[in-house]
């Protein structure tokens, strides 16, 4: 009993093995840093954890070095480890496996472990990048890609003699803001290189791009514009790859790398002679440059460049074509003959709107500079807008550094761009396109959320390094903690959504062109009364239509017709046709035309203004020998010319024909005048006639008329003629046949009244 004890006690006092891992580590001949890189155990959670932004040259192929408490096998998956010499990927977690139930996971907190593709750059010499106008040479370019191996490139300097400019790959630095800001030390850059490369598989180019966002906590201002130009699908629209880049060893950031604007194929695919590529660009910092006539925008010319001369130099004849083509457009749009002038057979009408529609739904506040707006015509073609670019000024960016400010806002455009809302026809257009494409662009916060579980572990990296450099230090509206991440992205949501509601109320209202319409300035009462035409533009049809004149029977004005088309693609028009009346007061006369309707559930009420001038100015007069006075026309109260007299009515004689004629009256005569068309010169032509005390016209009248109680009273009439009744300003006041020898008339205003049946007319005053 005692032995068995003894064993007892012996064999539970053993040390027990505890199957822990004690060291990992990599050594310094693993990752070429001069010193073993350790990291750090949690037994409890068993986790190993390194965290560094380091370059580690062959992380995708490093061997640990390890210890365990024990004898015990150590696996990754089904692989024997040992300490020392196998190699695995750390780019990704790792899970190490001891004595078979044990599991230690070995994690990376690297930007070499983002996920992400890494773009490795050595310039000779290890030399920095200084200039945004002289290159450097890249020793090495090497792209990993742990999702994509096929898209792995390693590329390494001086290169054999040839064709292109450079023994070497070059990188220098790009931008404007971004790379002039003193406070902000994260840079773009443009690799060019030696001869056509392919990135991510795009078209071989030399030109590429990598963009900072050194303004951008959620690094994605860019790409959904981007991506909304690939659901529009908009022509060259841009790719985007986010990238890790390291330079010289060191960490630079999260980077968007993408293709540089130019014109080749897999770019902007037009002819590069014939066709052109522009950049509006208030930086106004490369030439070839000119301004537009009209509008004044800046405008640098990308492509072509010229086969001769200086090809900096504006005034190069070469580039006339392109200075020549692009002022027709602006002339056009700033033409008073706008939008009816042809300008639409200039331009595709689609790229100009999807174009500045995503301005809007990003909120670019750039274009209304116009800052990085590019537009290009192939040979033969028309105008386009496009690619896009550059939106680190959208979001709710005010200037102040503040983003996702939101505001109601609408159009924030150059005002070449807001004048093309004032083309009914583009105006349709748009919302058709918006309505259309609404699916794609409400469900842009899901694209948001795929992209933000994409970065989050880049976006720490960057915002390690960065955080401090970003504008800001988070204002009080938008407080960010270090590394908030994700709550930057729920911002960007949030004000997303809440912008799209209000553009998708702002786009499906009804909307009435021009909102003012002014007539051209009539001459001593010869008005232009050409008609024109206010258009009713609504997404879906407007049903219940009226259109009236605020001042109604008084006014100046006359509503002539309406009419409506749809047009096909969810839009609707409405005509509303108006012309001023025969006869108008000297000056200013004015009114409102109110269009009411229903449209969408919603009951609209529209008001646009109305103007005509009459001007005093004279005429030149003439007074034909042989001409008969004429009655009956309208009258209007107007002065005479200086020096001249009322004259007696015998004293014409003959006639002479009238493109126009009217009449006007004093208490004692009435002169009727036109415009003469039988003879070389158009000119005005003036005969008067006396009236009696009672306010007849002296010849034999058949019929006769007063005013009692607000009803006029004519009677002698005949029946079959045309009766009119007009106000003494020319307003039409009733006019209809004659059934029968007496007609009973309501007037509503005190004044003087003119009534005319066949050639016999007579005045009458309503006091």
């Amino acid at each position: 009993m005692v032995v068995l004890l003894i064993v007892f006690i012996v064999a539970f006092s053993l040390p027990a093995q505890s199957q822990t891992i004690t060291n990992f580590r990599f050594t310094a001949a693993a990752t070429g840093w001069g010193s073993d890189f350790a990291g750090v155990i949690d037994n409890d959670s068993k986790t190993i954890t390194f965290t560094t932004q380091r370059w580690i040259e062959d992380i995708a192929q490093l061997a640990a070095t390890f210890d365990v408490d024990g004898e015990y096998e150590v696996k990754v998956g089904n692989v024997m480890q040992t300490s020392g010499v196998t190699k695995n990927d750390f780019r990704k977690d790792v899970v190490y496996t001891v004595n078979g139930n044990v599991h230690y996971t070995v994690t990376f907190v690297s930007p070499q472990a983002s996920g992400l593709p890494l773009i490795n750059i050595k310039t000779r010499n290890n030399a920095a990048i200084t200039s945004k106008v002289n290159y450097t040479d890249v020793a090495s370019f090497v792209l990993t890609d742990p999702n994509q191996p096929g898209n792995n490139i390693s590329k390494t300097g001086p290169y054999s003699s040839s064709s292109n400019d450079s023994y070497y790959d070059l990188i220098r630095g790009r931008g404007n803001d971004s790379w002039g800001n003193p406070n902000s030390h994260k840079k773009s850059y443009r690799i060019r290189f030696n001869g056509k490369t392919s990135l991510f598989g795009y078209t071989a180019q030399r030109n590429w791009v990598l963009i900072a966002q050194y303004r951008d906590q959620t690094l994605l201002y860019n790409t959904v514009a981007f991506e909304l130009g690939d659901r529009f699908n908009i022509p060259f629209n841009h790719s985007y790859d986010f990238v890790e880049l390291y330079l010289n060893g060191d960490y630079k950031g999260n980077y968007l790398l993408t293709w540089h604007n130019q014109v080749n194929p897999g770019r902007v695919n037009i002819d590069e002679l014939e066709g052109w590529f522009i950049e509006m660009d208030g930086y106004y910092d490369d030439n070839p440059k000119f301004r537009t006539t009209k509008y004044q925008l800046p405008v640098m010319i990308k492509s072509p460049e010229a086969p001769t001369g200086n090809i900096e130099d504006i005034n190069n004849p070469f580039y006339d074509f392109v200075k020549r083509e692009v002022n027709k457009l602006t002339d056009a749009v700033a033409s008073p003959g706008f939008p009816e002038n042809g300008y639409r057979d200039l331009i595709n009408m689609r790229t100009f709107i999807d174009f500045m529609m995503i301005q809007e739904i990003v909120d670019n506040l750039d274009f209304q500079h116009p800052m990085s707006t590019y537009l290009y015509k192939d040979k033969g073609g028309v105008i386009n807008m496009g690619p896009l670019w550059d939106f680190d000024c959208g979001y709710g960016y005010n200037y102040n550094y503040v983003h996702f400010n939101y505001a109601n806002r609408r159009m924030n455009m150059n005002d070449f761009f807001k004048k093309l809302f004032d083309d009914p026809v583009f105006l349709v257009k748009y919302k058709e396109r918006w309505n259309e494409k609404y699916g794609d662009i409400a469900s842009i916060p899901y694209f948001m959320d795929e992209m933000a579980d994409k970065l989050k572990k880049s976006a720490e990296q960057n915002f390690q390094t960065w955080w401090y450099r970003m504008y800001a230090p988070w204002t009080n509206d938008h407080p960010f903690e270090r590394n908030n991440f994700l709550g930057s992205i729920s911002l960007m949501k949030n004000w997303y959504n809440a912008h799209v509601a209000y553009l998708n109320s702002g786009f499906n209202k009804v909307e009435i062109l021009p909102e003012t319409l002014n007539f051209e300035t009539g001459y001593f009462d010869h008005p232009n009364t050409v008609a024109q035409v206010f258009t009713v533009v609504s997404y879906g049809e407007a049903d219940k239509v009226t259109a009236r004149l605020d001042k109604e029977n008084s006014s100046f004005f006359e509503i002539t017709q309406l009419i409506s088309r749809p047009t096909g693609g969810g839009g609707y028009f409405l005509s509303v046709i108006v012309q001023p009346k025969g006869a108008f007061l000297a000056g200013t006369s004015s009114d409102v035309v109110i269009v009411n309707c229903e449209n969408q559930g919603r009951t609209y009420t529209l008001r646009a203004m109305l103007n005509f001038t009459m001007s005093k100015t004279d005429p030149v007069y003439v007074v034909p020998q042989g001409l008969t006075a004429f009655y009956g026309q309208r009258l209007i109260d107007v002065a005479l010319p200086d020096g001249w007299s009322w004259m007696n009515r015998a004293s014409f004689v003959g006639n002479v024909g009238m493109q126009t004629h009217k009449a006007m009256y004093t208490p004692d005569d009435v002169a009727v005048y036109g415009i003469a068309t039988n003879i070389d010169v158009p000119v005005m032509v003036l005969a008067t006639a006396g009236i009696t005390g009672n306010g007849e016209i002296p010849h034999d009248n058949p019929f006769k008329a007063q005013i009692r109680n607000g009803q006029l009273y004519v009677n002698g009439l005949a029946a079959g003629d045309m009766l009119s009744v007009y106000s003494v300003t020319g307003a039409l006041v009733f006019q209809g046949i004659v059934t029968s020898g007496d007609m009973e008339i309501p007037v509503n205003a005190q004044g003087i009244y003119i009534i005319q049946s066949g050639n016999n007319t007579v005045k009458v005053a309503f006091d």
